[in-house]
């Protein structure tokens, strides 16, 4: 159960000036697209997740995404996380690049992004992250599909996967669903219902309510407020 100091944490964290969690998701919350910042244009994603599991826990991640040019973004987010009867701690910062490799206007889309993830704990291990997104765009639909591979320093590679689809109920308000999960054997993973929803032309909410498959958490909430600064 959240108790309300938590509670209060989680949402002080949703509010924070800054942005995103790994993974810039602007269109969803753990699916990757190659839907990418115009050039110049500047992002700040407030994310905070709560997950249930052996132990409540809360993860927070504030980052900046900007459109360097037409087909490229890049994007600095920390890690934070606040375990049950744990004062919260910074555990990571990342830059990340991201990459469209088809034209804008394609209802197709391709793209990659490449992340490094720096740990704050030097008992602890640096992680690069990479990303192969494929993406549909048309009709009210917004699909992608992840290919996720992730090394950690000294450790054994891990494969993943991501996908989600989302269909917009009224202009600028759309429902939508995500899965997320290991392609090891046994591996976790996540299924979530999301709304995402653009409240103005600067303005937009991603949340949603999830629960884990196989050895995923028993329930989670994950939101992210996004401002768009030019």
């Amino acid at each position: 159960m959240l108790k309300p100091n938590a509670m209060a944490i989680a949402i002080a964290a949703a509010l924070l000036p800054g942005a995103a969690s790994a993974h810039h998701g602007l269109d969803f919350l753990t699916v990757q697209t190659a839907h990418l910042p115009m050039q110049g244009t500047a992002y700040a994603i407030a994310r905070a997740d709560y997950i249930s599991e052996h132990e409540d826990e809360l993860e927070f991640a504030p980052a900046m995404l900007y459109g360097a040019t037409d087909w490229m973004a890049f994007e600095l987010h920390a890690h934070f996380e606040k375990e049950q009867g744990d004062s919260a701690h910074y555990e990571s910062l990342a830059p990340a690049l991201h990459f469209r490799l088809t034209p804008r206007d394609n209802k197709f889309s391709l793209g990659i992004s490449a992340e490094y993830e720096i740990a704050s704990d030097n008992d602890a291990e640096d992680v690069l992250e990479l990303a192969g997104i494929l993406g549909y765009e048309a009709s009210g639909w917004t699909i992608a599909a992840n290919l996720l591979f992730e090394k950690a320093s000294g450790e054994e590679s891990e494969w993943g996967f991501a996908a989600g689809a989302r269909r917009s109920l009224k202009p600028n308000h759309y429902l939508g669903l995500e899965l997320i999960g290991s392609l090891q054997s046994n591996g976790p993973s996540e299924l979530l219902l999301g709304y995402y929803g653009d409240l103005s032309t600067r303005f937009s909410i991603n949340a949603a309510l999830g629960t884990g498959l196989d050895d995923g958490p028993d329930w989670s909430a994950r939101t992210a407020f996004i401002w768009r600064f030019r």
